[in-house]
């Protein structure tokens, strides 16, 4: 039996967002923290799913509109929630409807059959997870990310992921 706040290896500990009144999961492991969305400044030539860039305590990182980049249509501005992730040592904000709560899950609840998940490009999606009535849709967010970063260096000069930061005086 594991202790609190230990996760066996049966187990996946899950941070629970929505989208569009659908219920997604990432590893608690693959976000560094949750912020409220407190506006962005749009950079010119990013694609249609980056929202542009921010400043979190003086650093500045880009952040993906995650209904934009799963093809979701706007919803009208409420509050949104921006999950920070590092994809290799840089934050980037992931902009979601809302950040609802950690779960543990059992593994036995989470089916990873790409047979049933009717998906074939994605890597992103890895799963559906069973909780209560309710299914999880579950994501690797690295994955979602790490296109990101592809498309941006490749089709879009005009937008740079990596921002240098100024050395300390």
């Amino acid at each position: 039996m594991a202790s609190m706040g230990q996760q066996s290896s049966e187990e996946m500990q899950l941070l629970t967002f929505t989208l569009d009144n659908v219920f997604y999961g990432v590893n608690v492991h693959q976000v560094r923290e949750v912020k409220n969305f407190e506006g962005v400044t749009p950079v010119p030539y990013a694609p249609n799913y980056v929202k542009g860039v921010t400043n979190l305590r003086g650093e500045v990182i880009p952040v993906i509109d995650l209904r934009k980049r799963f093809g979701i249509t706007d919803k009208t501005e409420e509050t949104t929630n921006i999950m920070i992730i590092v994809q290799d040592k840089h934050p980037i904000g992931v902009m979601v409807d809302s950040v609802m709560e950690v779960l543990t899950l059992p593994k036995k609840d989470i089916e990873t059959n790409p047979d049933s998940l009717i998906v074939d490009k994605s890597e992103a999606v890895i799963g559906v997870a069973k909780h209560e009535s309710d299914l999880i849709i579950l994501l690797d967010l690295m994955k979602v990310v790490s296109k990101e970063a592809t498309n941006m260096k490749e089709e879009n000069r005009g937008f740079q992921i990596k921002v240098q930061t100024q050395p300390k005086a």
